[in-house]
């Protein structure tokens, strides 16, 4: 139906209503009829004429058993891809076209590709059927990275016929080149920098991995029936797979990466949903952290995160309080409320991974140190690296400073020929231990090569911080700017501890205790203190 067809229509459904109800009905109905032909044809050149114009190319499509709609599917993007090592190209149609052109492809540069980039796959004289095939691990012009794809033309630029009446398309000769990449279409500024349409990209439904490429080859859109030449390229996938994103979901569901999905990018999370546990991350994705029942010892209370006895007598230390569930929260985190993947420190919201670094070749998602490749599956001859699908280095090149290895991965050429023992890694030739320098989220240490849950201490008390001897919780400064270390409240020989909590929206108060032989003694020493306390405050009195 044309646009002009539909609004005639419109009017005459509108005057047919005898009654203000029969023309809001048919005023309805017209808006319908309007909904149904905008979405027949999705895409538009920019003169307004919807593509493809014919039911040609969807012809093609139903003759090779594919359950694609010509209208419906057609698509614009993507306009870069990445390939696999093997690439297989067939000529499926080249239509009525008098011109008989040339398709191939090129290294995506960020700039139109010079002809000498511009390689030939199905040549000009190459008959319906033909298949090419091209293997980029021994391609010598292929740099590594994407690739696009382009059509080269003998039309004439002033005539709009063959050039010289030579009908075929060749590199090197007079004619148009139209590319994957429409910013670098000759017609893209003639018409106002949006650019005329030359091609069609439609996912296969029959073929993993595939894309049909259907061209429209004359300058300008000509009868924009995209069937002038048609391919079927295999082994490649949308660009931009690997990235990380956002899913949507709650808790550690939220973090995904993007994947090829039916030729389109879809975001898959990279973390599945687990049972709850009291690490302060939203294991189960129900939009709630450490929420449920049994997560800590008898006794214990879950604390941002972590396990912690709770406070007695509602007593902390000076800056903090005790609520009601027994935790001691930092005076300037009361109330504050932190959207997810946030934590309160000082009164302020902050990003739960702020202060957090991950051991060699992990990363931090969601306030925790996981490898990033955990939960990532890559597409054919693709391998995943440090969270991201990247082409597998026997095809995407390595730089000059790596070695390319078996797995698919490049590494330093100084580390390719050694070997580390387990919980280190290879780093500028020499084996460290892959836990230098991290920290990890509170209530976790860092163990060959991965922060895991801190080992409760006696009376589940946290062992992160010391293995001095415990004192009975006191009044005492806390130095500001501290963020998680043990710190001492006293100048007793035995250096009671405070934990603090590192900002995760308050503190768990508590007390380091490495046995139980001493609990007795330590609270009758409190009492006995508490008792001094109370006849010098009788004295003043």
């Amino acid at each position: 139906m044309t646009p002009s067809a539909t609004f005639t229509s419109v009017e005459t459904l509108a005057g047919e209503g005898r009654t203000r109800a029969g023309r809001l009905a048919a005023l309805v109905l017209a808006f319908v009829v309007l909904l149904i032909a905008r979405d027949a044809s999705a895409i538009n050149q920019p003169d307004g004429t919807p593509i493809p114009a014919t039911m040609g190319l969807q012809s093609i499509f139903t003759a090779r058993g594919e359950s694609i709609d010509a209208l419906r599917d057609a698509g614009v993007t993507p306009e870069r891809f990445v390939p696999g090592c093997r690439l297989t190209f067939t000529l499926v149609s080249r239509g009525p076209a008098t011109f008989r052109n040339s398709f191939g492809w090129y290294n995506v540069t960020g700039s139109a590709p010079a002809e000498s980039d511009l390689h030939v796959l199905i040549p000009c004289d190459a008959p319906q059927g033909t298949v090419a095939t091209l293997d980029l691990s021994r391609e010598p012009a292929y740099r590594g990275g994407e690739i696009a794809f382009f059509l080269r033309t003998p039309e004439d630029g002033a005539s709009g016929t063959c050039s010289g009446g030579d009908c075929c398309g060749r590199i090197g000769h007079p004619g148009r080149t139209y590319y994957s990449e429409r910013r670098f279409n000759p017609d893209s500024v003639a018409s106002g920098g949006t650019g005329y349409i030359h091609l069609l990209t439609y996912d296969s439904r029959a073929t993993r991995d595939a894309f049909y490429f259907a061209w429209e080859d004359l300058f300008r859109g000509g009868d924009n029936n995209f069937t002038d030449f048609v391919a079927l390229v295999s082994n490649i996938v949308c660009s931009g797979a690997g990235a990380p994103c956002s899913t949507g979901m709650r808790g550690v569901c939220g973090q995904g990466v993007q994947q090829c999905r039916a030729g389109m990018l879809a975001c898959v999370p990279t973390i599945a949903p687990s049972a709850e546990r009291c690490d302060g991350v939203d294991n189960d994705c129900n939009g709630t952290t450490d929420d449920g029942m049994g997560l800590c010892p008898r006794g214990e209370v879950c604390d941002r995160g972590v396990c912690v006895p709770p406070c007695l007598e509602r007593a902390c230390f000076v800056g903090f309080r005790c609520t009601d569930r027994g935790t001691c929260v930092e005076d300037a985190c009361v109330g504050v409320m932190c959207n997810e993947g946030q934590r309160c420190e000082s009164g302020r919201c902050v990003g739960v991974c702020d202060g957090i670094r991950c051991p060699i070749d992990q990363v931090c998602r969601a306030g925790r140190c996981v490898d990033g490749c955990a939960g990532v599956t890559c597409d054919s001859d693709q391998v995943c690296v440090g969270g991201t699908c990247v082409p597998r280095c026997q095809c995407r090149r390595c730089a000059a400073s790596e070695t390319c290895q078996a797995d698919g991965r490049c590494v330093p050429t100084s580390c390719a020929m050694i070997s580390c023992a387990a919980g280190q890694r290879c780093v500028s030739g020499a084996c460290r231990d892959a836990c230098d320098g991290a920290v990890c989220p509170r209530g976790e240490r860092c163990v060959m090569g991965a922060c895991v849950a801190e080992p409760a201490a006696d009376g589940g008390a946290s062992s992160d911080a010391a293995t001095d001897s415990g004192a009975t919780m006191m009044d005492g400064g806390v130095s500001p700017g501290d963020s998680g270390a043990a710190m001492d409240v006293t100048t007793d020989v035995r250096r009671p501890s405070l934990i603090v909590d590192g900002g995760n929206r308050g503190c768990g108060c508590r007390v380091l205790a490495p046995t139980r032989a001493g609990a007795n003694g330590r609270w009758a020493l409190a009492m006995v203190l508490l008792a001094l306390a109370a006849a010098i405050h009788g004295r003043r009195q």
